[in-house]
């Protein structure tokens, strides 16, 4: 969905399922984005590196999947060196219960180093956020990280990608407030 906010949305409870959970329906799908195969791998590889800490080798993919990059090598560097500082600033905190943060910080790096990221890329980190937003709202003690890391990790899977290491589930915490 290219044009996912709150008024595309709509929450009711499923009453046909025990516990009465929330379903969510979005609408007006005018402005859709289809993800190939290659969009989604490309997806995948960073959001893994992302996950994994591994902030250098996420924006050297970022700028490496963007079809057009007019950034200078040490402007390339110096994105990725961004990228990898955000990781190891927020080492104590849970990559996907935050988003929304990193995407703000991507965004304002890619622009201070000229660095053209992919609009697969951007429209998916856009919807991620409004997601994080909506889901936070919704149910505030929810752990992203526990639901989210194992899609990641079946999706590398299912990719073949096997270059960075896999962090074991034992080694994330599970709560969001921790």
């Amino acid at each position: 969905h290219a044009d996912l906010h709150p008024g595309n949305m709509i929450v009711d409870r499923n009453k046909s399922v025990r516990g009465n959970p929330i379903r969510m329906h979005m609408i007006d799908c005018g402005l859709t984005v289809e993800l190939g195969e290659r969009d989604h791998m490309n997806l995948v590889k960073i959001l893994g590196s992302l996950i994994k800490r591994d902030g250098y080798a996420a924006g050297k993919l970022m700028v490496d999947t963007a079809k057009k990059c007019q950034a200078t090598e040490l402007d390339v560097e110096m994105f990725c060196n961004g990228i990898e500082k955000i990781c190891i600033d927020d080492e104590e905190n849970n990559f996907l219960e935050s988003v929304g943060d990193y995407i703000t910080d991507i965004c304002y790096l890619a622009c201070k180093h000229k660095v053209k990221l992919e609009a697969a890329f951007i429209n998916a980190a856009l919807a991620c956020e409004i997601m994080e937003g909506l889901a936070s709202s919704l149910y505030p003690e929810m752990a992203v990280q526990r639901i989210a890391l194992p899609m990641v990790l079946k999706a590398e899977m299912m990719h073949g990608l096997k270059g960075l290491p896999t962090p074991r589930l034992s080694d994330w915490s599970w709560s969001k407030k921790e």
